[in-house]
């Protein structure tokens, strides 16, 4: 449902019972004469002996700048949500059904860190970055990574406004940057395989200590991670365009429905080329006659210009065949729109997991541990 969320208290919310424990000391951040020039911060990130009993959350101590005081503390607290509850994030939440579960989870957590807070500022606290997500449970005979090349290969950039896209691990991982949130779909299993390898900065996520034991001597499932990262700054305008009203704070935020209905948004955005992948492009006759069906009036040769469009994008990506062929925005689109409607005919659909994985979204049935680790399943001692 929901991973990383990091909330903000304000000053007369919280008290620091060891300030010692953050860098710099956080009496420093609380001294007036102390970066009354600019914001400054302390951290307090758990060591790994307070890790090995049990996951913590990441707390940032700032200071903003003021005009009428020198003196404006806030507390950033960071977590993850099922690592709190279940010690890994394999394993998801049940709505608000945890909400309760989970706010006494970071409670007892902050106590244990030094930090005294009531239920009541957790639970209104705002929200600036909230990490939506599903793990997605795949057969073992369709690796995660085959489905990460085939959504290399479609074009999103231009719908979702994205800046950067990167493919890291070998064709593991694709991660969509904007200004205000990214996308990130990745292999799972392999990411704390690479963490628990290499070390946690080779892997995507932070705080893998918790999760290193849960597939020990055990065959590994196929999980494919699809996660929506939104800032403050997208959270608004994102639910308002998707008809949510709620406020920015833990407890309104923390909504199953919330959740799906972003992860579906995107979902749909990323999957919104896939009938250039879904075209049978193996039989070229079969092909041919589909199009002259569908485009009676087509001349021979604007047949072998839509055939050659749709096999460069399929091996070349769409946006490779676009920059290969050099199209005109009046080709592309041209193109673009013909050959949806051969998607539509039902040609030869390829891909269909990529497909199936939207009814996993629409049906947002929470992962267990049993899911994931079954003795029937997943052998101790299997060959891997």
């Amino acid at each position: 449902m929901l991973d990383t969320i990091a909330i903000l208290l304000p000053e007369h919310d919280f008290k620091i019972k060891y300030p010692e424990r953050f860098n710099p000391h956080a009496w420093a951040i609380y001294n007036p004469m102390f970066g009354d020039k600019g914001m400054v911060k302390a951290v307090y990130n758990p060591t790994k002996a307070e890790s090995a009993k049990g996951y913590k959350p990441r707390l940032t101590l700032f200071k903003k700048p003021y005009t009428d005081r020198a003196r404006a503390l806030w507390l950033r607290i960071e977590f993850s949500a099922p690592k709190l509850v279940f010690g890994n994030n394999f394993q998801e939440l049940n709505g608000r059904d945890d909400f309760e579960t989970v706010l006494t989870a970071l409670f007892r957590a902050l106590s244990d860190m030094g930090i005294e807070v009531d239920y009541e500022s957790l639970k209104n606290a705002k929200v600036t970055a909230i990490h939506y997500s599903k793990n997605i449970l795949l057969e073992r005979t369709t690796p995660c990574f085959l489905l990460i090349q085939a959504l290399e290969k479609l074009d999103i950039s231009t719908k979702l406004d994205l800046t950067q896209t990167d493919f890291r691990n070998g064709g593991q991982m694709v991660k969509y940057h904007a200004s205000t949130y990214e996308i990130a779909l990745y292999d799972k299993v392999k990411d704390l395989e690479q963490a628990s390898k290499y070390g946690a900065k080779r892997g995507i996520e932070n705080d893998y200590e918790c999760m290193d034991d849960l597939f020990l001597d055990k065959r590994k499932p196929e999980v494919l991670r699809f996660e929506i990262r939104l800032t403050s700054r997208k959270i608004k305008p994102l639910f308002n365009s998707l008809g949510f009203k709620q406020k920015c704070t833990l407890d309104e935020l923390f909504n199953a429905s919330l959740s799906r209905a972003v992860l579906l948004h995107y979902w749909e955005a990323i999957t919104n080329g896939l009938y250039l992948m879904n075209i049978d492009t193996k039989d070229i006759e079969r092909l041919v006659h589909a199009v002259r069906a569908a485009f009676p009036k087509k001349r021979p040769c604007k047949i072998m210009e839509m055939i050659g469009f749709v096999v460069a994008c399929q091996n070349l990506g769409v946006r490779g065949a676009r920059l290969a062929l050099g199209l005109k925005n009046h080709q592309w689109y041209r193109l673009k729109a013909d050959t949806k409607v051969l998607e539509n005919n039902k040609t030869c659909p390829r891909f269909l997991i990529l497909n199936g994985i939207k009814q996993q979204l629409v049906e947002f049935v929470p992962l267990v541990k049993d899911d994931i680790v079954v003795d029937g399943l997943l052998k101790k001692g299997a060959i891997i």
